[in-house]
């Protein structure tokens, strides 16, 4: 079975475009300390090396535009981890030097149509930049400016599924350059975050989920194409703004492991009950065994196919081990039972017996050890931040 699942496994084939976290200054609002315990970050794809960093702040200095990005989030809802999306409204703010604006008006266009929302999806509501004035403010340091709202259903990169039912989930806002002739790649315009005044407002959290706090940065977006214009492969400035939220933990484990705590007792006390009642005996694991395959698949209906199992489904992998161990030994015991029945009285009836209730007594002890080792052994090898 093992060579035949290893013949059909599909592997995956991983993208080449790339993202890589700029020099640009990023705010993140998460108390640092949680970070290291739960091993979770907001931050995507790589970090540049010291050299890279100067190089990147060096073009960042000489870039020939700049525009000033800020968002700030009215209220998230709609949170589906199956798909995974969710929806959001908010505002988002642009502000840009006259170099750019000269470069819009002789392209005969606007800066919200060169603006997309990378992640957005197809819903109700289209997820597009909205400008609340028809055009841009003139400020008096010679800038201009202009807001915009938006409201839409995103896309989610970012959930640590692994960590299931313990798992965090970022929900992004990504905004990028919509370049139709190349004059606005990464070395030609940067966007800064607006660290000062982004945000997320009243209505920005989601019942059930306990808010982790927002980040917001720059990254460089490396498409593996050129889009037909011909050249090397492009690079784009990309602000990413994320919320993160997470699960509580007591929540999870009164909510999903403690039914599953409560069938194991059930499984681990089987070997308690009366050796004579041997039917008994042997009902436990079955209805244990159906009841877990129950509480498996009501909680798989809230994930995505996964390629991969989550905390939670190698718990539950021990479970269905410890109790196929469980009926497997009932089986063994009653055979037993049911051999020193036929045997006359003597030393040896004896000694069978004593073995038989020593392992009635040793079971409990070995599986309660034995699982919480595999369990123990599951989490800390759980890749951090997945």
């Amino acid at each position: 079975m093992i060579l035949g699942l290893m013949r059909i496994d599909v592997a995956q084939v991983r993208s080449r475009d790339s993202l890589r976290l700029s020099s640009a200054s990023r705010a993140l609002s998460t108390d640092p300390a949680l970070l290291a315990g739960g091993g979770w970050t907001s931050l995507r794809g790589e970090r540049l090396n010291a050299t890279e960093a100067r190089e990147d702040q060096v073009a960042l200095e000489r870039a020939a535009n700049h525009v000033q990005v800020g968002v700030y989030v009215n209220s998230t809802y709609d949170l589906e981890l199956n798909i995974p999306s969710y929806s959001s409204s908010g505002y988002v703010w642009l502000r840009w030097d006259e170099p750019l604006q000269r470069y819009l008006e002789a392209q005969n266009t606007s800066i919200d149509r060169r603006f997309t929302l990378l992640n957005g999806l197809l819903s109700d509501a289209d997820p597009v930049l909205r400008p609340l004035v028809d055009r841009p403010v003139r400020l008096a340091d010679g800038s201009f400016y202009q807001l915009f709202n938006y409201i839409g259903r995103f896309y989610i990169d970012k959930a640590s599924f692994r960590h299931f039912p313990f798992m965090t989930v970022s929900l992004p806002l990504v905004l990028e350059v919509d370049d139709v002739d190349g004059g606005l790649d990464y070395t030609s315009l940067r966007l800064e975050p607006d660290l000062q005044n982004s945000g997320m407002g009243l209505y920005a959290g989601i019942i059930g989920w306990l808010n982790r706090g927002w980040s917001i940065a720059e990254y460089r977006h490396h498409y593996a194409t050129n889009f037909g214009l011909g050249g090397a492969e492009n690079d784009y400035s990309q602000v990413v703004f994320d919320i993160s939220f997470g699960i509580s933990a007591w929540a999870a484990f009164w909510r999903l492991l403690l039914p599953l705590a409560v069938l194991m007792v059930m499984v681990l006390l089987v070997f308690k009950v009366r050796p004579d009642e041997q039917d008994a005996r042997a009902s436990i694991p079955v209805t244990v065994l159906l009841t877990l395959v129950f509480l498996q698949q009501t909680y798989r209906a809230e994930l995505p196919q996964l390629p991969f199992l989550t905390f939670l489904d190698q718990v539950y992998v021990v479970a269905y081990v410890v109790t196929l161990m469980a009926f497997v030994l009932v089986i063994w015991i009653g055979r037993r039972y049911s051999d020193m029945e036929a045997m006359p009285d003597g030393d040896g009836k004896e000694i069978l017996q004593q073995r038989l209730h020593r392992l009635d007594d040793i079971w409990p002890l070995a599986m309660v050890l034995i699982s919480g080792l595999s369990i123990w052994l599951c989490w800390v090898n759980l890749p951090p931040g997945g």
